[in-house]
C-alpha cells in the first residue's frame, strides 16, 4: 500500500513543486505552505490522513527585515586564506555559520519556526510521526529536533548551486530519501519505539549540553 505523506514547506514556488515532482510517484502526498492549507486539502480528499509529516525546519518565525537583508548584501563575507592553515579554516567556518544565522534572522526564518510547526502538528495528529527535511540544519538544530517527542529523523535536503542542480541531485537521491521516510514510519509503529525515543531524547539532551559547555566546537 502506498504510504501517505504530508509535506509542509513555506516555499511554494520551488520546494513544494520539486517534492511533488520527485516523490508523488512513490507516495500519496498532500503538500502545502502551512498546516491549515494541508488540513483543508485532507478534508477535500474526504478525510485523508497522513502516516508521516515531512516538515521544513527553517520555517518562518516572523516577517523578513528588508534593512537587515540590505545590510547583509552590502557586507560580503571576508574569507581568510586557509591554505595549509587549520586555524584559518576553522575561523572561516565559524564566520560562515554566523552569517547563515544572520541571514536566517533577516529573512524571518529559523529552527524555532520548524519546531513550533512540529508541535502544532503533534497536537492535531498525535499518532503521526514527524521527519524534518532540511538543508540548513546545524548539529545543534538536529539535536533539538530529536529532542521533540514525535520527531523520528532529520533528513538532509539535497542542495546544488542552482535550482537545476538541486532538482538533479534530489532525483538522484530520491530512492535513499524515500527509504528514510519509510523507515521513520516503521520505527514509529514499532513496539520498541517509546523506549528508543526516550534514549534518543536523553542522548540529544546530553549532546546539546556538551555543545553548549564547550562552545559548539573543539
Amino acid at each position: 500500500m502506498t504510504r501517505r505523506i504530508c509535506f509542509i514547506d513555506d516555499d511554494g514556488r520551488f520546494e513544494i513543486p520539486l517534492f511533488l515532482s520527485v516523490f508523488s510517484g512513490r507516495f500519496d502526498v498532500v503538500a502545502g505552505t502551512d498546516l491549515a492549507a494541508c488540513e483543508a486539502e485532507m478534508r477535500r480528499r474526504g478525510g485523508w490522513r497522513p502516516e508521516l509529516f515531512v516538515l521544513d525546519l527553517h520555517y518562518p518565525t516572523g516577517a523578513p527585515d528588508p534593512e537587515a537583508i540590505e545590510a547583509l548584501a552590502a557586507t560580503p563575507p571576508a574569507v581568510l586564506d586557509d591554505r595549509g592553515e587549520l586555524r584559518a579554516a576553522y575561523t572561516n567556518s565559524l564566520a560562515a555559520a554566523r552569517r547563515l544565522r544572520a541571514a536566517l534572522r533577516a529573512h524571518g526564518q529559523g529552527a524555532d519556526g520548524g519546531l513550533e510547526l512540529a508541535r502544532a502538528v503533534s497536537e492535531r495528529f498525535a499518532d503521526v510521526p514527524v521527519v524534518f527535511y532540511s538543508r540548513k540544519a546545524s548539529p545543534e538544530d538536529v539535536l533539538r529536533c530529536l529532542g521533540e517527542e514525535a520527531v523520528v529523523d532529520v533528513v538532509h535536503k539535497p542542495t546544488g548551486g542552482t535550482d537545476a542542480a538541486t532538482e538533479r541531485l534530489t532525483e538522484e537521491r530520491a530512492d535513499a530519501i524515500a527509504r528514510r521516510f519509510e523507515e521513520a514510519v516503521k520505527a514509529f509503529e514499532g513496539d520498541d519505539w517509546p523506549a528508543r525515543k526516550r534514549r534518543m531524547r536523553e542522548a540529544a539532551a546530553w549532546a546539546l549540553a556538551a555543545l553548549e559547555r564547550f562552545g559548539g566546537g573543539g
